[in-house]
């Protein structure tokens, strides 16, 4: 049997982070919505400056669960390959059902939440191509929102605070909701 979590949350709460712990220490797959993004892109040679383009353009033409849409076949792939996968980058409730009704499966959700402040610091220490070249934090936080993460957040099964704490800290958090 597939056991499928999704991680959202408002760009840099730790979404990642959290599907590196689930993939390094309980032996899931990933599935990055947003490196899928960056592949389809590079497949059709637009510059990173115009992610947040592309990925409103896929949602006008194809429906808010566009990005999900562009993901089924990378999913599909590694479950064939792999039991427990985490899916990062879910930023609205169209998109979870979308994969639900294609998986025949349910996903449980993750929600990271961080201050923006404390937000705002990572992005500085990232430094993520996207994060130079790509919309200003206010816009992209804006964009997020009106793509329905706020949504999938306050309608996910788990929140983690993931502020103020360690590393370890946030090991154990999620060990314990990956093990209940």
């Amino acid at each position: 049997m597939t056991e499928i979590y999704g991680v959202t949350g408002m760009p840099l709460s730790g979404k990642t982070t959290v599907a590196d712990i689930m993939k390094e220490q309980l032996d899931f797959t990933v599935l990055d919505m947003g490196e899928v993004v960056r592949i389809e892109m590079n497949k059709r040679n637009i510059p990173t400056e115009k992610t947040g383009e592309f990925v409103n353009e896929m949602r006008d033409e194809h429906g808010g669960d566009a990005i999900a849409q562009l993901s089924i076949p990378y999913l599909e792939e590694m479950i064939e390959e792999q039991g427990k996968i985490v899916i990062t980058g879910m930023r609205g409730w169209n998109e979870k059902q979308r994969f639900e009704n294609e998986l025949e499966s349910e996903i449980k959700m993750v929600a990271t939440w961080a201050p923006r402040k404390t937000r705002k610091e990572r992005r500085e220490e990232r430094q993520r191509e996207e994060d130079k070249k790509g919309d200003d934090f206010e816009e992209r936080d804006i964009r997020e929102i009106e793509n329905g993460v706020g949504k999938l957040m306050a309608l996910s099964d788990i929140i983690i605070k993931n502020d103020g704490i360690s590393l370890e800290e946030l090991e154990l958090k999620v060990k314990n909701i990956v093990e209940s």
